[in-house]
């Protein structure tokens, strides 16, 4: 029962900062525009039940943006596994190169995790650091054109157009993936953070590497209708019932 709630968690984080999850800002490529900071909170729920919460705080300096990702379980959620997981990315404002990632991962039922990524553009390598439990591996592969989950969504957000289906690939230091976005019908949501008029998104994650690839999930993302495409409201139904993150609050 864990393992899809924390699928729509990764689609999130990758959508929403399209991916959404709880994203950041959309950047251009005017430097100016990533002298800022921006806090979007998020509440998780399982159907219709409290689950999570978590947030996404972005900042930029001229020479890199940085975004982390928090989330913690609680509520029906927290009563069978306690999860905490953070995220930090950083990449360039000018062409959205990924520069680090790191995901860690801590449970009290589930085996800690850390994954480490080091992008050297130069060499056209990632080099890759995991830890899993008492597990050790560390190695480099070849990039090309591939992006950390919340580089891709800061990518994908930036997009002032969604009218052509598109798709991201995206590396986590486990296998690869691609992400395709195409837009559904224009909308208004209603969130905890207030009314507003939004565009709807198609999401769909496939595999591309490793023994069983294929299809990973689906999902519905809102994004707000103005620059910022602020996620909004995420949803996606799985045999376990439906996976819903709201947007709370925004703090610039």
């Amino acid at each position: 029962m864990i393992g899809p709630g924390l699928l729509h968690v990764r689609l999130l984080v990758v959508a929403l900062a399209v991916p959404a999850a709880i994203v950041a800002p959309v950047f251009t490529r005017d430097v100016e525009a990533v002298r800022q900071q921006e806090i979007l909170r998020y509440e998780v729920t399982w159907n219709g039940g409290r689950a999570g919460h978590g947030d996404i705080r972005t900042t930029g300096d001229g020479s890199q943006v940085q975004v982390v990702v928090q989330a913690v379980s609680d509520g029906i959620l927290k009563a069978i596994v306690e999860i905490w997981s953070r995220i930090q990315s950083t990449h360039s404002p000018k062409t959205f190169k990924p520069q680090q990632y790191t995901f860690n991962m801590r449970s009290n039922r589930l085996a800690s995790e850390l994954v480490d990524l080091t992008f050297d553009h130069k060499k056209g390598l990632v080099n890759v650091e995991k830890r899993k439990g008492d597990e050790r591996e560390n190695h480099s592969e070849q990039t090309n054109d591939v992006y950390d989950p919340v580089t891709a969504a800061c990518l994908l957000r930036k997009q002032k157009d969604f009218s052509k289906p598109m798709y991201v690939d995206i590396y986590d230091g486990k296998a690869r993936s691609r992400l395709f976005v195409s837009q559904g019908i224009d909308d208004h949501v209603q969130v905890k953070a207030g009314a507003f008029p939004a565009i709807k998104l198609d999401l769909r994650l496939v595999k591309l590497t490793g023994g069983d690839k294929g299809d990973v999930g689906t999902a519905c993302l809102w994004v707000s209708k103005d620059p910022h495409r602020i996620p909004l409201l995420l949803t996606s139904s799985h045999r376990v019932g439906t996976i819903r993150f709201e947007l709370v609050q925004v703090e610039r």
